[in-house]
């Protein structure tokens, strides 16, 4: 299996004090990932998904690309089902630990924090952390192809909070990455490591995708 290597963001390519657009326009000149329809999904063909990752010594940086037929974001509390919503999520595995967080965002920046093993046995984050998380979204409508959003986020590492030693530089890890809306008109369900399920499960570690949060300014894959 290849790896991918997750470029390194020095703190200075930003101002004193980043904005989300500087997180944004960073994040918008990367390499990105193409997500495509889980074996078990009924519906995601008019649905286009890419992302992007990259980190500094205090953030983990994610951009989500999305074009879809409708959008819909009811939730705005921590750890409300925003996976009912036009969603996108992020699960991370640390190392070797069997254990692994996800983190699920509805269009509108409102996150749902998990950690735990398996799809039963999780515990929710702290809201007060994930409130830290930054967030930009970008939305408009384009005739002919529906409605196109961006997501940028700066995670604090501090919101792994099962990891309090966390240092990201040279670092390896298993992510996943996906997109549904249990209940939007259409619902569908998209991830980058493809999953091999006759249901709906996007917690199936094996799956996850393997990679290195390297020195390197730049994307390669190995």
């Amino acid at each position: 299996m290849s790896l991918v290597n997750i470029p390194y963001i020095p703190a200075g390519n930003f101002s004193p004090y980043p904005l989300m657009d500087d997180v944004s326009a960073m994040l918008g000149a990367q390499q990105t990932y193409e997500l495509t329809p889980a074996s078990w999904s009924k519906g995601g063909a008019d649905v286009s998904v890419s992302f992007t990752l990259a980190y500094s010594d205090q953030y983990l940086f994610v951009k989500y690309f999305v074009i879809e037929p409708v959008v819909k974001a009811t939730y705005y509390r921590p750890n409300e089902p925003v996976y009912n919503d036009s969603c996108v999520e992020l699960f991370i595995a640390f190392d070797d630990d069997a254990n692994y967080y996800n983190l699920e965002f509805n269009c509108a920046g409102t996150c749902l924090g998990q950690y735990g093993s398996g799809r039963d046995n999780r515990v929710y984050l702290p809201a007060n952390l994930l409130k830290q998380i930054k967030h930009l979204t970008v939305l408009r409508a384009v005739p002919n192809e529906g409605i196109v959003w961006e997501l940028s986020l700066a995670i604090p590492l501090k919101v792994f909070c099962y990891h309090p030693l966390l240092k990201l530089s040279c670092c390896n890890a298993r992510v996943n990455t996906y997109k549904c809306g249990d209940e939007l008109e259409q619902p569908h369900h998209l991830c980058w490591g493809q999953i091999e399920s006759a249901e709906p499960n996007f917690h199936r570690i094996e799956y996850f995708k393997r990679v290195l949060f390297t020195l390197s300014e730049t994307f390669s894959v190995d």
